[in-house]
């Protein structure tokens, strides 16, 4: 074999190798790993191509969704979310394509189809869910950091959630996906 197309094949394989690792799947939240919700200069807009407001929250639809490094197939997926109700924002928008922000930090562009408009809230530490709004009350249920719940209103400290079947309140200061994104400006 020769020497140039050897340095070929080991270059392929290189290639493949970090290609490989660049594919990462996010399941584990922890304490600490929770971002910011939008990047701190971002303008807030209505989008020319939903109509919606930029930035928003949103959903992850299926167990199952890949990130991408662009707005189409073409590009390299970046994250596998095996997450189903994780939350997100939306941060930008294109015809298909929706540039997303996890709890983590992360920035990718997932297919619209990929998304659901149920609010949900991911917890940030181990806690309860209460029966009523009052730390005082009985809790019917405990959860550890990385829950996903689903989102009902929220007024003051405490949020109205569901998860498995039990319905009740959890203090807002543990959730990630409930602080009002800045509103979007009016349009006349």
């Amino acid at each position: 074999m020769s020497e140039k197309r050897l340095r070929l094949i080991i270059l392929l394989a290189v290639a493949q190798i970090f290609g490989a690792a660049a594919t990462h799947a996010q399941t584990q939240l922890t304490p600490g790993s929770f971002k910011a919700y939008a990047p701190e200069a971002m303008e807030p807009r209505v989008s020319d191509f939903s109509g919606k407001p930029v930035p928003r929250y949103a959903s992850l639809r299926h167990g199952t969704v890949n990130g991408r490094s662009g707005p189409s197939l073409d590009y390299p997926i970046r994250w596998t979310y095996e997450r189903a109700g994780l939350p997100v924002v939306i941060i930008r928008e294109s015809q298909d394509w929706r540039k997303i922000r996890d709890p983590q930090g992360d920035e990718v562009w997932v297919n619209k189809s990929q998304l659901a408009a149920e609010r949900t809230a991911i917890t940030t530490d181990t806690g309860s869910i209460f029966r009523e709004a009052n730390p005082r009350s009985a809790y019917i249920a405990r959860f550890q950091a990385g829950a996903v719940l689903a989102l009902g209103d929220c007024d003051g400290a405490w949020c109205k959630v569901e998860a498995e079947g039990h319905k009740g309140y959890v203090r807002r200061a543990q959730l990630w996906g409930i602080d009002p994104l800045t509103a979007p400006p009016e349009i006349h």
